[in-house]
């Protein structure tokens, strides 16, 4: 009888043991696979159900409205960036982590190996979930692709910021969540990537000229994604093809398409830069200055670019540019400086931290720009001899004889700390000139 009650006993105590067990998962909705009741829900999920089946999937994107939007106001600068790569979108508006894996589980996936999932979910748990039960249906979805597609490069990116400044509470638990599943990042498999700064100014402040709801991005807020993911994107699925560029009457090819960031790498802080309206936008940022750099380098040759400013910024660009192991970025600097300082088209030397060629007492250069409008920068270096113009009056015109000069270099686009704005440039063309 007693070993009766003693087995009785221990098969009670595993029931507790498990039923525990499944409480608490219980206890954690975001981690347990459910549907949507809406009727457009369900047959959006069959529609994404049998673009897969179709195949040629390389790529997928896994999240809720977010996501949903590239569709939306996000349709353009997804037909740029990813018309190409057989990009596959599974967002669907308003879902949580545990719709998301009821998906995976219900055909999303079914008969596909792409080369890179991106996901970008948990914003919607906000709401009912605390931090640490969003992150476990983060990871369980992490889980679910390793498992289920084990030659799929993963990007998880952080979950976007939201409400108006770093205080909202919403904001908040998503940070708290990104602090959590930026674990999850293996070095190899997964890789965790945090773009947020790019949306936000200095002082964290989310602005609604990129998120109008405080949440959802309108087509600058998905351009800004794009071009802040492509390198991580680019490393897996390789680089935007570059349109043949054909040199104009003048002998001059476009360093810009357009379109997209093609051809040229981010260096230095956090200042960002996306395409908009036919032009590169470069946003300050509260960290140190940046530079969007061509990944070419060029020796001799007369450049143009035209350029226009939001507020002051001291910002310039640079030529036969070099990148050290700091980051910083040294090099020639034409200023392009709006303010009253009146620099537009001095030459000033990063490397040796001093102006080669000022514009004092130059009155023709100094009137030449012209505030809060578009204005024409040209550079030309051959050899030694430097020259600049700025809406085609001449400004610098000298011969660097300094043992420093360095004749090879890229050429880069600065974005200088300091008040909050914006720089835009656009027609980025060069005309390389033969070696003297």
């Amino acid at each position: 009888m007693k070993r009766r009650i003693g087995l009785f006993a221990a098969c009670a105590a595993q029931l507790v043991v498990g039923l525990a067990a499944s409480w608490a998962l219980a206890e954690n909705g975001a981690v347990v696979p459910v549907p949507r009741n809406d009727e457009w829900w369900m047959k959006r999920h069959q529609s994404m159900n049998e673009r897969v089946k179709q195949g040629n999937v390389d790529m997928i994107w896994i999240g809720d409205s977010i996501t949903h939007g590239w569709e939306g106001a996000g349709k353009d600068v997804w037909d740029t960036y990813y018309g190409s790569r057989n990009a596959v979108n599974l967002g669907i508006g308003g879902d949580r982590t545990e719709h998301v894996l009821w998906r995976l589980d219900n055909g999303n996936i079914e008969g596909i190996s792409p080369k890179l999932a991106i996901i970008m979910i948990g914003t919607n748990n906000a709401g009912g979930y605390a931090p640490e039960q969003t992150a476990e249906g983060v990871k369980a979805i992490v889980e679910r692709l390793r498992s289920r597609l084990p030659q799929t490069k993963i990007l998880l990116l952080a979950i976007f910021p939201r409400g108006e400044n770093p205080e909202d509470a919403l904001r908040q638990k998503n940070a708290a969540v990104n602090e959590i599943i930026k674990g999850l990042d293996d070095g190899d498999t997964v890789r965790y990537v945090d773009i947020n700064e790019a949306f936000l100014m200095p002082d964290g402040t989310l602005p609604k000229d990129i998120m109008p709801d405080l949440l959802h991005p309108n087509p600058r807020g998905y351009a800004i994604w794009a071009a802040a993911l492509e390198p991580s994107i680019a490393a897996v699925m390789g680089p935007l093809p570059s349109p043949a560029a054909e040199p104009d009457a003048d002998g001059f090819v476009p360093l810009f398409d357009g379109k997209t960031l093609t051809g040229w790498r981010k260096a230095g802080g956090e200042s960002c830069y996306w395409v908009e309206d036919g032009c590169i936008v470069g946003k300050v940022g509260k960290g140190p200055n940046t530079f969007l750099c061509t990944e070419k380098t060029y020796r001799d040759f007369v450049f143009k670019v035209e350029a226009k400013f939001d507020v002051p910024g001291n910002s310039g660009l640079q030529f036969r540019s070099h990148q050290r192991e700091n980051g910083r970025v040294y090099g020639y600097q034409c200023e392009i400086d709006p303010s009253e300082r009146s620099w537009s088209g001095g030459i000033y030397d990063e490397a040796r931290r001093g102006w080669l060629f000022k514009l004092e007492g130059m009155e023709e250069a100094q009137k030449a720009f012209k505030v809060n409008d578009w204005n024409e920068f040209t550079i030309e270096a051959k050899g030694k001899h430097l020259r600049t113009w700025v809406n085609g009056v001449p400004c610098a015109d000298f011969v660097d004889e300094g043992e420093e000069a360095d004749l090879e270099g890229f050429i880069a686009l600065q974005v200088h700390q300091g008040k909050q704005g914006q720089i835009r440039w656009r027609n980025i063309r060069i005309k390389e000139l033969p070696a003297e």
